[in-house]
């Protein structure tokens, strides 16, 4: 374990052992020659030699402490407190603060750690809530989603709408034309979505070959007119077969609203 400090912290503990050396040292050489350490002599105790002994050694003792304090406070509570602090805002669901710490190097490591850890189950997380084929949010992610956003609808009296879209006759070009042309549809589907909605607007693969469109403080009326616009263009960015020879797919869509207009 030794060979991997660094050298800040090897440094640091260095320091506080020759610290510690040079007030054993004084503390030593003050008994011996004021006390007489000396086997077979007899010295008599004058308690006037006290008080200049007393004074070095308290000298010492305190600038050992202030010492030992400062290399405390800056070597380790400083970096320990930021890593406390950035335990306690991923506790907070604040993922994106980082501790920055420029040593001793254990500390940064450690802080660079915990980072990773947090990145990796956040990105296994993220991938519970994501559909594998289409990149859009799940089933399982929809439903919290909703129930967040009919909440905050219901709190600030906001409209919110939820639309449906529904590929039709995808079993059909599932059967002839086999499953990788119906993946190639709902790839195709998920794509032409997203470019049509505002950045705001929630996309998600409800199941099957259905999608799902929340779009918040949106007006059932409005939200009827991004819909018609995305089933008026439909055909012509998602089909089946290449650019050589294409056979057109056709959907279905409908459009509910909170509070139901």
């Amino acid at each position: 374990m030794d060979e991997k400090w660094s050298p800040s912290l090897r440094s640091i503990l260095a320091f506080l052992s020759m610290l510690m050396v040079l007030v054993v040292s004084v503390a030593l050489v003050v008994v011996w020659r004021y006390f007489g350490l000396d086997l077979g002599r007899d010295v008599p105790l004058d308690f006037q030699h006290l008080v200049v002994p007393a004074e070095i050694v308290l000298t010492f003792a305190v600038f050992a402490g202030l010492a030992t304090l400062f290399v405390y406070r800056h070597f380790v509570k400083k970096p320990l407190m930021r890593i406390y602090e950035m335990a306690d805002y991923i506790i907070n669901g604040d993922i994106a603060h980082k501790a920055r710490i420029a040593y001793p190097a254990e500390f940064r490591e450690l802080a660079n750690r915990l980072g990773v850890m947090v990145d990796r189950i956040v990105h296994a997380q993220s991938q519970e809530d994501i559909d594998s084929l289409t990149g859009l949010f799940n089933f399982r992610h929809l439903t919290n989603y909703l129930e967040t956003q009919v909440n905050l609808a219901a709190r600030y009296n906001r409209p919110l709408s939820l639309a449906m879209l529904d590929i039709d006759h995808f079993t059909e070009i599932n059967d002839l034309q086999g499953h990788g042309a119906g993946d190639a549809v709902l790839k195709l589907t998920a794509k032409y979505i997203e470019s049509m909605v505002r950045q705001v607007d929630y996309i998600g693969r409800y199941g099957g070959k259905t999608f799902v469109i929340v779009l918040p403080e949106t007006a059932a009326a409005s939200a009827m007119m991004v819909m018609e616009k995305i089933h008026r263009e439909f055909t012509n960015h998602v089909y089946v077969g290449d650019d050589r020879k294409k056979s057109p797919v056709f959907a279905s869509l409908g459009v509910a609203d909170y509070p139901r207009s």
